[in-house]
């Protein structure tokens, strides 16, 4: 996420957290006008690649490969932003998840759900091989900054300083001490999730070895110069990060179902639909348990000791 998104993507939290603060249904459907605006380019631009305009690539840092594939994906995030954008459409998500519709908060935040999740589609546009083609190695310093990026976006959009003060922000992101007895039970979460990720990767390479061997060569080239230390800062960088958006803010407003299959989607270099993507699924439906149950500072642990643990079987297994 480039700074010019993020300042952008702040800005319009900022503004529905105001929104909410004054509670005006003028002001609501004023807002809900301005999202459905900001979709229509969007739309148009994805007709125009549908119809494959003679040197629209040159003017857009799209991956257009695929220009049809990539004109439907823009066509169907702004469909999505547009329906989102009528209560009628939030009175009847409200049924099947925890969304407020009166709140612009939980609009916006189905909105960016829907572009947060085509923005990584778009990047398999071409499919696995062209993603493995054009892939170059994590810079570990970016990775952090995006991770940042997350948890200053949640604070924002669950109203820090604006709606809620500090003691009622961590609290509504499950932000809160452990026990000893939830350090404990941490481990015994870690040691779970390790063994779904072993059998769902088995099965898979029982299957498909040969995407197996695709997404093997994909990994290889984001992490082929990694040691402990970079394992080490990316664990404890989406452990934090990821926890604090997905299952912090994001879950008690879209639910864990919602909240789980997007996070399965926006983990972009294991391609979609695959048996990790089904394994992601789990995976945070698992942490987004821990959450409910717990809180997410236990989730945090989880998913930073899982990270870690597959990280050491990796450098082990290299070393071998």
């Amino acid at each position: 996420m480039d700074i010019y998104t993020l300042v952008v993507a702040a800005s319009l939290i900022v503004l529905a957290n105001k929104i909410q603060q004054v509670k005006s249904d003028t002001f609501l459907k004023l807002f809900d006008l301005l999202l459905m605006s900001l979709n229509i380019p969007v739309f148009l631009l994805g007709i125009l690649l549908v119809f494959r305009l003679a040197n629209l690539g040159a003017v857009t840092d799209l991956p257009i490969e695929n220009v049809v594939g990539v004109g439907f994906i823009l066509q169907g995030t702004a469909v999505w932003g547009i329906v989102i954008c009528f209560r009628s459409t939030r009175h009847s998500m409200e049924r099947i998840m925890p969304v407020n519709p009166h709140s612009p908060v939980h609009t916006l935040a189905l909105l960016y759900s829907g572009y947060f999740a085509s923005t990584v589609i778009l990047q398999l546009a071409g499919g696995l091989d062209s993603l493995a083609a054009n892939l170059t190695e994590v810079s570990v310093g970016l990775f952090l900054v995006q991770q940042l990026s997350f948890v200053v976006l949640a604070l924002l959009g669950v109203g820090v300083v604006i709606r809620r003060d500090w003691t009622a922000v961590l609290q509504r992101l499950g932000l809160g001490p452990l026990t000893g007895r939830q350090l404990i039970e941490s481990v015994g979460w870690v040691a779970l999730l390790v063994l779904l990720q072993a059998v769902g990767g088995a099965i898979w390479a029982a299957t498909n070895p040969d995407e197996v061997a695709l997404i093997e060569q994909i990994s290889q080239t984001l992490y082929q110069n990694f040691g402990l230390w970079h394992w080490l800062a990316l664990a404890i960088g989406a452990g934090i990060g990821e926890e604090i958006l997905f299952r912090g803010a994001l879950q008690p407003a879209q639910g864990i179902w919602f909240t789980s299959a997007l996070f399965a989607i926006v983990h972009v270099q294991y391609g979609l639909f695959t048996p990790a993507t089904v394994v992601l699924f789990l995976l945070s439906f698992i942490l987004g348990t821990i959450r409910q149950r717990h809180n997410t500072s236990m989730a945090i642990l989880v998913h930073i000791g899982y990270d870690l643990a597959l990280a050491l079987i990796t450098l082990w297994a290299t070393a071998a």
